[in-house]
């Protein structure tokens, strides 16, 4: 026993090992026994499933055009097991995933006011603000033998933008074009 001042408690050399490797075991143990623990809990969580499912998801979007009588304003997309869920001020329109032709997606950056001042910041690029779209087309089944096209294009955030790429490409089967990497022809009629 170490001799010092009364009351004052003094740690061994082997109670600090005995503590570390107790903080070791902790660290390398725990995240095992939680794994262990959450797929008991949900036993479903951890099998994949089949490539086309998708799970219904919603995605806060901005209508920025298209072929639809929508507001150039907020619209909820909603995937579903078998199709594609438009809604904007109680307008619903719901699009078969089969009929979903072509997907498309591209980036935009544009320079913020005040970017000479906001670019001081090295690495932040903070003076830069990147815009993420997602382009749908499909072609209306119920509406006769020449059934016309129908176009919308969506503006994301960049976090439901990978999402809701990801969760169309599944639904759909089809890859989506990246427009920024491929050449893109425009047609004046």
């Amino acid at each position: 026993m170490l001799q010092g001042l009364p009351g004052v408690t003094y740690v061994t050399e082997a109670a600090h090992f005995a503590s570390k490797t107790v903080m070791r075991m902790m660290v390398t143990k725990f995240p095992v026994v939680l794994g262990f623990f959450l797929a008991m809990v949900s036993p479903g969580a951890g099998f994949a499933r089949d490539s086309k499912s998708v799970a219904v998801a919603n995605y806060p979007a901005s209508y920025e055009g298209g072929t639809l009588p929508f507001d150039h304003s907020k619209v909820k997309a909603t995937l579903g097991p078998d199709e594609v869920i438009l809604v904007q001020h109680g307008h619903r329109i719901s699009v078969p995933a089969s009929s979903i032709t072509e997907i498309a997606c591209a980036t935009g950056l544009r320079r913020r006011l005040g970017a000479s001042v906001l670019d001081v910041v090295p690495y932040m690029h903070l003076g830069e603000s990147e815009s993420h779209y997602v382009g749908v087309t499909w072609v209306n089944a119920g509406t006769g033998a020449k059934a016309p096209k129908v176009e919308v294009l969506f503006k994301l955030n960049k976090t439901e933008y990978g999402a809701f790429l990801s969760g169309l490409e599944r639904l759909t089967g089809k890859k989506a074009i990246d427009t920024n990497q491929t050449l893109t022809t425009v047609h004046y009629d």
